[in-house]
């Protein structure tokens, strides 16, 4: 099964150029866990660009989508020290509050990466990432460029979708704060992060568009988690074909 994941990628990536507004594309992950990592971050954080950098480095691996998916989530905690990152959210602040909460991390900073909801630092020392052989079910979606439909294989009654558009190739020249003078070149960045609660049938949602005027392209992050844990049970993504956020 996972052969066939990774040569239907391979396919859609080849012809995913020439999708049109009207045309969908297909994805699905392997039945084996996915590895989502979450990176917290701040454009006013001094600490950060080496973490952005490593998760950067991703956009060119043929791991991406079909065994990891990254996001970049920014968030506002460091905007009164002296420089508002443009793509801060609070909600980001509170989902890493709620990793706290729930265990998952010992304490909230940045750069903070956690892989599958388990907080790992291993990414300064080049070391891989943990292993895991969890069946963790199918997670697909089929998306056009007003609507997404996610298919989960293990679906429960207690299960949330989670949805999150991400921005790639956004370039920010930082004029105040630790990175001052700096110009910060960021991919995976998460522009949006709906939930939606659990459907017998699946989902059927529309195509997030809302914060992407500043992006070179984009992707999709689609993961399902629990209703008392946000850590991902299964992930997925895949990059938007061009002209989708304007149509």
């Amino acid at each position: 099964m996972k052969s066939y994941v990774i040569i239907y990628f391979y396919i859609l990536l080849i012809f995913s150029g020439n999708v049109t507004a009207e045309q969908s594309v297909k994805f699905s992950s392997a039945n084996k866990q996915a590895i989502m990592l979450e990176l917290f971050t701040s454009q006013g954080c001094s600490s950060c660009p080496p973490a952005e950098h490593w998760l950067n480095e991703f956009e060119n691996s043929n791991q991406l989508w079909n065994e990891i998916v990254p996001i970049a989530f920014h968030v506002d905690y460091w905007d009164r020290l002296g420089w508002p990152d443009p793509y801060a959210n609070h909600a980001y602040s509170t989902r890493q509050y709620r990793h706290q909460q729930q265990g998952h991390v010992r304490s909230v900073y940045t750069p903070g990466i956690l892989v599958n909801g388990k907080e790992w630092r291993g990414w300064i020392r080049g070391k891989d990432f943990p292993k895991t052989e969890e069946d963790a079910g199918i997670l697909s979606f089929t998306a056009n460029s007003q609507i997404i439909s996610v298919e989960y294989s293990k679906i429960s009654k207690d299960h949330v979708l989670n949805v999150a558009l991400l921005g790639a190739g956004i370039k920010t020249e930082v004029q105040s704060g630790e990175n001052r003078n700096r110009i910060l070149n960021q991919e995976f960045v998460a522009l949006s992060h709906h939930m939606y609660a659990a459907s017998e049938d699946g989902w059927e949602i529309k195509l997030p568009k809302e914060g992407s005027q500043h992006a070179e392209r984009y992707a999709l992050a689609i993961w399902v988690s629990s209703m008392d844990d946000i850590s991902p049970i299964q992930a997925t993504g895949y990059w938007i074909p061009s002209g989708w956020i304007d149509s």
